[in-house]
């Protein structure tokens, strides 16, 4: 009984303590709600979605603050969605999207995850946003399951064309 009485009084004191298990001393450190800070079997950190704990994706090429990914985009690529009420913390932004919804940006770049990713099994490094648009993504997306529009418009094809952009792995 004794050695319990200690140790809640260790931890109470260390739990009151200013700055334990609080915001870190680095603000660039911290992170929204949506996502946890996750080490790895091999030993490297990396943002995961919160609680799925799925790998995060950045698209480098897409513009900042500008999220390209569309409707039959994010089937693919769903996005880490913030709520009305979440505020910016440390390099972790907001951003609108065209049909309204908030997105998690960090560093002003979108935030996704990936269809297929299952928790430190991530299978989306390296896929090009426009990959789904062609007729074999298209019938691959069919063959899993996934329902998309028959085909790209005009204005989809055209602004596909135009952008490059590769899906990266999102570490600190």
């Amino acid at each position: 009984m004794r050695r319990l009485c200690v140790a809640l009084s260790a931890a109470l004191v260390l739990w009151t303590q200013p700055g334990g298990a609080m915001e870190p001393s680095d603000p660039s450190m911290s992170y929204p709600g949506a996502v946890a800070l996750s080490q790895g079997s091999n030993g490297a950190w990396g943002y995961k979605s919160f609680p799925q704990l799925l790998p995060l994706y950045i698209f480098e090429g897409e513009p900042a603050g500008r999220p390209l990914c569309d409707r039959d985009c994010t089937a693919v690529w769903p996005i880490v969605r913030a709520q009305s009420n979440d505020k910016p913390v440390g390099l972790w932004t907001i951003v609108k999207r065209d049909d309204g919804r908030l997105q998690w940006a960090y560093k002003n770049s979108p935030v996704y995850t990936y269809f297929e990713d299952r928790p430190n099994d991530p299978k989306g490094a390296g896929k090009n946003m426009d990959w789904y648009l062609d007729e074999h993504g298209i019938a691959y997306l069919a063959s899993v399951g996934v329902s998309m529009s028959p085909s790209p418009t005009d204005v989809q094809t055209e602004r596909v064309k135009k952008m490059d952009a590769t899906a990266e792995l999102l570490l600190p």
